[in-house]
């Protein structure tokens, strides 16, 4: 379906814009595409032409030039993920990163194993280092089940035997040339918030293939089946896990941004860990994480569709961590309505789904996400008003903090540490604040002065309330 047409129909009033929370996204992408009907021979006009233009350039997105093993393993995923297929330019891409020769001390630290170990009852024993002097010591693990796979390898669920703790090992093919960015992101990162990476080691398979095994901490949830379980029960989240969850959410990337300087570039609710008993938060997944250096280019094509920012489609190169706090503003809509926000079908598609709702937009919004593309000139839609788009006993703070996330203008959006100041949050700050079932509160406020560096003092105090103050 040609965009421009598909705007145009919007712009004229054909096209209906869905405001029931309860509304399934497939019959509402049914209903636009039905209203939005063409004939193919009906010739396009400059506008059109324009659109054509964005939609050819959609297809051959400007490669990173310093890409890693693990951006090449975590892109190309299928259209069932959320993952647009990736054009032919990007499957023969060459991957350029720091070559080496062989693995840093660290990496010589995580041993070689024999097997696969994805089969259930297999058991894997690895050495770590010992700490403090102590000699190394033996650490076994036994596959118990698949939990997650894709095209970056497959994640299981594992027991350690000398322990008994349950962990999830990620297990993702290694280039032996290059360095692995998700495991050198991964040992810089140490948040209450993020989950943690507790060993890793190398196995091979008969092929001579090598495979990085990632071992992190076993959390059952995830955002996307606690938000499944109350549709499926025909009920929204409850405000108070909507505010947990979001709120975690904007102190880990606060954390990943401001401390450590990585961008996560692909925040989702199936990336996204609950643990459901104290509702403590942690981001993971980092196959897609990268520290963004400034005036260094990279890939555009990044992150799952429905929580990509406009600046991404728009094929921008440059941008900011602030992609990441577009994501955010996708979930905590997704959270409070049910269903995803932008529900686009395409990359270009997830264009106009951007646009029913926030109206088109400015020359001066597109040159702030991509100077290359002000020459593009869209139907002038206006902006859905807010609150028709939410419930009417939505609470009023958790829209604005939607509105103030999900900005054309990256530089306009909040950052993580302003938003976890926001009035939305307040409930969570009253000193007696409980779960639902009454247990305390998962910590929220015991920021590092790391966290807080650069803070105002008006800010700080919003952040900790009174009686979390020392």
């Amino acid at each position: 379906m040609n965009v421009m047409r598909r705007l145009k129909s919007i712009a004229s009033g054909r096209t209906s814009i869905s405001s029931d929370p309860g509304g399934d996204s497939s019959t509402k992408r049914a209903k636009v595409d039905q209203e939005t009907g063409h004939k193919d021979n009906e010739k396009p006009n400059r506008l059109e032409r324009s659109a054509t233009s964005l939609e050819q350039h959609m297809a051959s997105t400007s490669l990173e030039t310093a890409a890693s093993t693990s951006d090449a393993s975590t892109m190309p995923r299928k259209e069932k993920s959320g993952y647009d297929q990736l054009p032919k330019e990007m499957h023969e891409m060459k991957i350029r990163d720091e070559k080496v020769n062989h693995h840093d001390e660290k990496d010589m630290e995580a041993t070689v194993v024999n097997g696969s170990g994805t089969e259930a009852g297999q058991i894997i024993a690895t050495t770590i280092a010992g700490r403090n002097g102590q000699p190394k010591q033996t650490i076994s693990y036994m596959a118990e089940r698949v939990v997650g796979t894709g095209s970056f390898g497959v994640v299981f669920q594992a027991k350690c035997l000398e322990t008994g703790e349950a962990v999830a090992i990620k297990k993702v093919l290694q280039d032996k040339r290059y360095k692995n960015r998700e495991l050198q992101i991964m040992r810089l990162l140490d948040h209450p918030n993020v989950v943690p990476l507790k060993h890793c080691f190398f196995s091979t398979t008969e092929k001579d293939e090598l495979y990085l095994n990632l071992v992190l901490e076993y959390i059952s949830e995830t955002v996307y089946k606690v938000s499944k379980h109350y549709i499926r029960i025909n009920q929204h989240v409850p405000t108070v896990f909507v505010q947990l969850y979001t709120y975690q959410i904007c102190r880990a990337l606060n954390y990943m941004h401001h401390v450590v300087g990585v961008c996560h570039r692909d925040i989702k609710p199936q990336n996204l860990l609950v643990n459901p008993h104290t509702h403590q938060l942690k981001i993971c997944d980092f196959g897609s994480a990268k520290m963004l250096v400034p005036g260094e280019p990279n890939i555009s094509y990044i992150c799952s569709r429905y929580y990509r920012a406009p600046e991404l489609i728009f094929g921008a190169t440059e941008y900011t961590t602030a992609i990441d706090m577009w994501s955010v503003g996708c979930v905590l809509a997704e959270l409070l309505l049910g269903q995803p926000l932008f529900p686009g079908e395409s990359g270009v598609d997830q264009l106009v789904e951007i646009i029913k709702i926030l109206g088109t937009p400015t020359r001066e919004e597109i040159k702030c996400m991509n100077p290359n593309y002000n020459e593009f000139k869209f139907p002038q839609i206006k902006a859905h008003p807010w609150h028709k788009i939410f419930h009417k006993r939505m609470p009023p703070e958790a829209v604005d903090l939607v509105s103030r996330l999900l900005q054309y203008s990256p530089n306009l959006r909040c950052t993580a540490l302003e938003a976890c100041a926001h009035p939305f949050f307040d409930d969570l700050r009253n000193p007696n604040a409980c779960l639902p079932n009454e247990r305390a509160l998962p910590a929220l406020f015991n920021f590092t002065a790391q966290e807080l560096a650069g803070a105002s003092i008006e800010l700080r105090h919003r952040l900790i309330p009174e009686h979390a103050r020392n």
